[in-house]
């Protein structure tokens, strides 16, 4: 009975915010022998990258960015991460063709 009660049920998730744009996804380069590290930003808070609590405290760290804790069920949850990985494949499809 437990389990049904789990999709409603409410759980934190954390977003990395740099002035009015939420972090996407980073990706490293070597430049010259030393690691450069790129972040994408977007300004539309429906495709951001939803991390959790550590991730999101190392990630603001490196890119000089702020946490914004949000709370949604596990589907709304489930949601944000499906509609980011979409907007990724679509970014990514963009850039190689």
């Amino acid at each position: 009975m437990e389990g049904s009660k789990l999709p409603n049920r409410e759980y934190p998730y954390y977003f990395i915010k740099l002035g009015r744009l939420f972090y996407v996804y980073h990706s490293y380069k070597d430049v010259k022998e030393k690691e450069v590290s790129n972040y994408e930003f977007t300004n539309d808070e429906s495709v951001a990258f939803p991390v959790d609590e550590e991730s999101a405290k190392q990630l603001a760290d490196k890119c000089g960015g702020h946490i914004v804790m949000k709370n949604a069920t596990f589907n709304d949850y489930i949601s944000q991460g499906e509609r980011w990985s979409q907007q990724k494949e679509e970014h990514m499809e963009n850039i190689y063709h």
